[in-house]
């Protein structure tokens, strides 16, 4: 992207003067005469550097600042005034972000330019943060989604565990009437003791490990409960 700038003025002779010092330098240059061009300017286009004055026609150049610090934070903002008081200075730095101010006349060469481009480095330095911290905030709100995503797919899941425990144990009382009606009341205990045994494994949502000791359990009862060799 090629470097560009804004340069607001009421003072026609130092625009020429600003526009011919600027002349073997590759930046795009608009120039403003008042308040009111200079925030139709500002609304249609994003600056990397804006030259500002202090009292102009329309709004003034703390308007416009105050316009660019919220709505382009990453334009460069530098005032070029002919008096500036100590009360202002001190607002304009610590309270508008302005970058640089400078007093009518300047000199360009030894002291404009130089500030000009620690101005662009500002602006590359401050877009890459923003573009840095932008990807951070989406990054963040993807692993979020994540996380709501797997909370839902785990609480669905104990949802279905839950169902199927309360399914299964319904039938726990059917299947000792069908299959142990023969026996005696000591071995139908302990049928429906080995079956809510292997009904709490299977809807079970502890680690494997721990399903792993009591399905050892439950298969070792159930060998006993058949008469099987343990």
């Amino acid at each position: 992207m090629g470097r560009n700038l804004l340069f607001i003025c009421k003072h026609s002779e130092s625009e020429q003067d600003f526009l011919a010092a600027m002349k073997d330098r590759e930046i795009e240059i608009d120039t403003a005469s008042n308040g009111i061009e200079a925030a139709a300017c500002v609304k249609k286009k994003e600056y990397q550097v804006v030259v500002t004055g202090l009292t102009m026609e329309g709004y003034n150049g703390e308007q416009i600042i105050s316009y660019l610090n919220k709505h382009h934070p990453n334009t460069v903002c530098i005032i070029y005034t002919t008096t500036i008081s100590p009360a202002q200075l001190h607002f304009f730095i610590n309270k508008r972000d302005v970058f640089r101010v400078f007093l009518r006349p300047v000199d360009y060469q030894k002291v404009f330019f130089p500030a000009l481009e620690e101005a662009y480095e500002y602006y590359d330095i401050q877009t890459a943060e923003r573009e840095e911290q932008a990807a951070e905030r989406a990054e963040g709100r993807e692993l979020g989604r994540e996380r709501e995503l797997l909370l839902q797919r785990m609480e669905n899941r104990k949802i279905l565990q839950d169902a199927m425990a309360r399914y299964m144990k319904r039938l726990m009382s059917h299947t000792v009437a069908r299959y142990g009606a023969e026996l005696p009341e000591a071995a139908r205990k302990r049928m429906r003791g080995v079956e809510r045994e292997i009904v709490d494994l299977c809807c079970s949502a502890e680690d494997e490990e721990t399903n792993l000791i009591k399905a050892e359990h439950a298969v070792k009862n159930i060998r006993e409960l058949a008469g099987l060799p343990m």
